[in-house]
């Protein structure tokens, strides 16, 4: 299933505003700009994903709108969705681009798709995969799973996580600990063992030793990580490039991670410096052009530059992008 690409439709981002008269906001979409480009009119909705949104209409059921506004999928189900590899898991089921079921609702737990396979239960204590006819592939005997990338997935069963393959073969043992094991990027995994945190290859071998009180994904070549409480950053070969020093930080997106030291938050590059200014409470990743901010009871959208494209109104509640891991195509 074919990605639709950033030439072909406009990455737009969720902006709420008031509901006149009442407790409400309704929620529209600016450009990158900072223009409206779709009206606020609708009760929820969601960043955009190959080229839809998920939006919620005033009866209070969900469908999907183009990057003009235009409502392409009805809203007939329950909840935001998301495309992924072409499919929306919604409704314990998967739809198309067309808003037709592919596979018909039949499950607890219905995660996206990646490399074909999606994570699956029927009653939601255990969990498999299912390939795009919506058969398990891989039976449902782990009590957590997540997305298979670089051809593995991670999966666990009494407590302890590990990592499969497409045909669910056990590739890497499952004796990692913790609530997680991270999805494999640029080639590593993060996994925790003797209740500390490290960084493994496909082999399951330690390319980064289990040292840390926690970690974010490699991005970029770098990562985030938690040592006594402070967060720093390492690259690729496990070297520290920046000090254990802020309160917060999360993972770099095109050079830029949001970062936290002192209550107040900015974006710093990869080798610690600021690079927008800590002037806010909270920011979130950058999606595209703009990351959402916040400033007490107000949100901006930013450009990568720090210029504000956006404010909302006091006490308006904007989406925040979704966790990185996630891409922001349209």
């Amino acid at each position: 299933m074919r990605r639709l690409t950033q030439s072909r439709v406009r990455m737009l981002y969720p902006i709420s505003v008031p509901k006149p008269g009442s407790a409400e906001d309704l929620v529209g979409f600016i450009d990158r700009q900072g223009r409206t480009a779709i009206q606020p009119v609708y009760l929820g909705g969601s960043h955009f994903h190959e080229g839809k949104a998920s939006v919620v209409d005033t009866s209070g059921k969900s469908g999907f709108i183009d990057d003009v506004g235009t409502l392409v999928i009805a809203c007939r189900f329950q909840g935001l969705g998301k495309f992924r590899s072409g499919l929306c898991s919604i409704n314990g089921g998967f739809i198309d681009h067309s808003g037709e079921w592919v596979i018909e609702p039949r499950f607890a737990v219905a995660g996206n798709f990646s490399e074909g396979r999606a994570v699956a239960s029927t009653d939601g204590e255990t969990f498999g995969f299912v390939d795009s006819t919506g058969g398990f592939v891989i039976r449902p005997e782990f009590q957590q799973c997540r997305q298979f990338s670089d051809g593995l997935g991670s999966v666990c069963r009494d407590g302890r996580w590990g990592y499969i393959d497409h045909r669910g073969e056990i590739k890497i043992p499952l004796v990692f600990e913790g609530p997680q094991a991270q999805c494999f990027r640029n080639g590593v995994a993060g996994v925790q063992i003797d209740s500390r945190w490290g960084f493994i290859d496909h082999y399951g071998a330690f390319v980064v030793k289990p040292e840390y009180d926690d970690i974010r994904f490699f991005s970029e070549g770098y990562a985030p990580v938690q040592r006594n409480k402070k967060w720093g950053v390492i690259n690729i070969e496990g070297q520290q490039v920046v000090d254990c020093r802020f309160d917060e930080l999360r993972e770099f997106d095109q050079g830029l991670a949001p970062a936290k030291i002192d209550g107040k938050a900015g974006f710093i590059s990869p080798n610690g410096s600021w690079v927008i200014q800590p002037a806010f409470d909270r920011c979130y990743r950058f999606w595209g052009s703009l990351a959402v901010v916040r400033v007490g009871n107000v949100y901006k959208y930013v450009h990568r530059n720090g210029d504000v494209a956006w404010t909302s109104e006091p006490g308006a509640a904007v989406q925040t992008p979704p966790l990185f891991g996630d891409w922001p195509e349209v």
